[in-house]
């Protein structure tokens, strides 16, 4: 290994819980397999999480006689990531993994290099799903990870999806429709520390990120900040127990948005939707506003739904005067007769032409947004 690639080991004794989550681990992991088939994908950093993920990963694979593919990214961001992929593999295939490395050629034209970085990895994942026949891609999300998401949503006003966090299962939003696949996350429930004191106990060996330590970047302020907090003797489980709450009403909200879409007997048209106008109305307003943003979201390639407080003001809007047609994010929607309509709306001179959805991936992105990604990855 190149001497700038030092591996980080633990500095301090941590009590080692991963041997415990072990049999966990390999039950959600038993699961997933059941519903989603082989082989499962692993996404590798080399880092800490990654290797922990990695090597928890490949003790189910060889007591279930089974196989998991690992893949790192070189992003080709600096002069060593090039080794730092080929030393993340490394260290997979002698776990007894196959494995691959994917090198990004293309790079942003100006700012946004976070983003960039995170879009082009989920689409070079997802790349990598399709060819090896893959459904669900595990990446090393942590316990401290949830809490820096949710730390850095609270400061930005987020709603109740916000403060639900990251989910255990979601869809990787950056797949295509034809070949959809899933984010597993089965390390959401253990910390940091915890892993690295189990890797340093099996004599794994990790690589530390520079960028961790680099304050211009809003998760490492973040994670300062929550050290602050403790350090203040505030108890950060209680953030955990927070997005536990809101994870439960958001789900009590989406049930009931996909049963008033049944309800109002919900058809896909030419580039659209269809629906019973009356029924819909009548349901709590909260409710068909989830409803109708995911309807919105479906047909677009938009990355969320709308905002909310926009899509409060459209129901208000179509209520007084369900007629007269309003268009939100690209989609124009009006009653006519019994049917509430909601389609892509016409393009202006000025704008590019949206490709027209099928009523496949309308709705594949109507669960992917639903978070019910098992109704349309497993067809």
């Amino acid at each position: 290994m190149p001497d700038r690639l030092a591996a980080k080991r633990a500095e301090t004794a941590v009590p080692c819980l991963v041997e415990e989550a072990l049999p966990a681990f390999f039950k959600k992991l038993d699961a997933w397999q059941k519903a989603f088939g082989s082989p499962l994908l692993i996404a590798i950093s080399g880092g800490g999480d990654s290797m922990a993920l990695c090597r928890m990963t490949s003790l189910w694979a060889q007591a279930r006689g089974t196989s998991a593919h690992a893949v790192s990214i070189d992003h080709g961001l600096r002069p060593s990531s090039a080794d730092e992929a080929a030393q993340a593999m490394d260290w997979a295939t002698a776990l007894g993994l196959t494995g691959e490395v994917i090198r990004l050629e293309a790079k942003p034209a100006h700012g946004g290099l976070q983003e960039w970085a995170r879009q082009a990895r989920y689409q070079a994942l997802a790349k990598a799903a399709a060819r090896n026949g893959a459904k669900l891609i595990l990446v090393g999300h942590t316990w401290d990870d949830q809490v820096e998401t949710l730390c850095w949503r609270l400061a930005r006003s987020t709603g109740l999806d916000g403060l639900a966090g990251m989910s255990e299962l979601a869809v990787n939003s950056y797949a295509p429709h034809e070949t959809p696949n899933l984010l597993g996350r089965p390390l959401l429930e253990l910390k940091r520390a915890d892993l690295r004191a189990w890797l340093v106990k099996s004599n794994q060996a990790w690589l530390e990120d520079e960028s961790n330590q680099n304050l211009d970047f809003a998760r490492i302020r973040t994670r300062k900040l929550l050290g602050e907090m403790a350090a203040q003797g505030v108890e950060i489980d209680r953030i955990i127990r927070l997005a536990t709450l809101a994870d439960a009403l958001r789900k009590e909200q989406e049930q009931a948005s996909l049963a008033l879409l049944e309800r109002c007997g919900l058809l896909p048209l030419d580039s659209g939707w269809h629906l019973n106008a009356t029924l819909f109305w009548q349901a709590e307003p909260v409710i068909v506003a989830r409803a109708l943003g995911w309807l919105i979201y479906s047909l677009t390639q938009a990355e969320h739904p709308p905002e909310s407080q926009k899509i409060v003001r459209v129901c208000a809007s179509l209520m007084a005067n369900p007629t007269r047609g309003k268009t939100l994010g690209g989609v124009w929607m009006a009653q006519k007769g019994p049917h509430l309509f909601v389609k892509i709306a016409p393009v202006r001179r000025s704008l590019d032409a949206v490709p027209s959805p099928t009523p496949r991936s309308q709705y594949a992105r109507l669960f992917a947004v639903s978070r019910q990604p098992h109704e349309f990855v497993t067809q």
